[in-house]
């Protein structure tokens, strides 16, 4: 009977360390893909399964709008900055991952220099709220003050998507800035497709930022990175490298993320447009 026990304890201890030993292995092979997940940001348009009819009346281009009239009675020499993170859309199966991060890491950057910041996100950044938000910065783009606006989210064929996921077009903002005087701003758009921001946006006096051209993709990048690929790069150029101007730390994002894609196989196309004069401190 002893001997019977003894080995029955021998058996359950083998069992259970089989089973440790099994949950190891699992644990360890569920982590390390996870520690390299990262997912693409696509063209919102490959998600909308909105009839065409329906989905026409929600895009807005320069035919929707009009310039901002600016405020000329405003404070002078102010820094003013506008930063969109949308990772919550309409309909869960249109959601992203840490654009509502790259948000929040882009206000505590642009503070700490010294701007007053309206940040909007996720379910707060509706079309209405958004074209609010937008007619009081370009209103304050007076000549004097500092202008930054941010963008994470969808992009497709050169519009940014709101939470009720209206398009909202490169055209659309180069009319909204038309009648700015700012002669120091800078935009940035982390999102698929988003590269006519670029070309509607350059202007005297402005660097505008976009991390990808008119086709290809934008990607969230993994746990540790907890930003979109671009603006982690962005973000880190600020942190660990030391860049003090934004067109260097553009530069390194942009080089960064081409260096991450090739890495994985994956084609980007990051760029930034340059069109002021001297070197652009935040």
């Amino acid at each position: 009977m002893k001997t019977q026990h003894l080995l029955k304890v021998a058996l359950a201890t083998l069992a259970l360390g089989l089973i440790f030993q099994g949950c190891t292995k699992e644990e360890q092979f569920v982590a390390e893909p996870e520690q390299g997940t990262f997912t693409v940001r696509p063209d919102f348009a490959t998600l909308d399964t909105r009839p065409e009819s329906v989905i026409a009346q929600f895009k807005l281009t320069d035919k929707h709008t009009a310039p901002v009239k600016l405020i000329e009675s405003g404070e002078k020499g102010a820094k003013y900055a506008l930063v969109i993170g949308i990772s919550d859309y309409s309909g869960t199966a249109n959601d992203l991952q840490y654009c509502d991060d790259d948000a929040y890491d882009w206000r505590t950057r642009l503070q700490a220099e010294g701007y007053n910041v309206t940040i909007i996100t996720d379910r707060n950044a509706t079309k209405s709220a958004i074209e609010s938000a937008v007619n009081t910065l370009a209103s304050r783009a007076t000549a004097g003050n500092e202008i930054a606006f941010c963008y994470s989210g969808h992009g497709s064929s050169g519009n940014i998507i709101s939470t009720d996921l209206y398009y909202i077009s490169s055209s659309w903002f180069r009319t909204k800035f038309l009648y700015s005087a700012s002669t120091k701003m800078m935009f940035c758009f982390d999102a698929c497709q988003i590269g006519a921001m670029k070309t509607a946006l350059n202007k005297t006096g402005r660097v505008v930022a976009v991390a990808s051209n008119t086709t290809v993709y934008s990607y969230d990048g993994d746990a540790t990175m907890r930003n979109g690929v671009f603006t982690y790069y962005q973000m880190r150029g600020f942190d660990y490298m030391g860049y003090t101007y934004l067109e260097p730390d553009c530069s390194y994002a942009c080089t960064q993320m081409q260096s991450w894609a090739s890495a994985r196989g994956l084609t980007v196309a990051p760029s930034y447009a340059d069109s002021y004069s001297g070197n652009f401190d935040l």
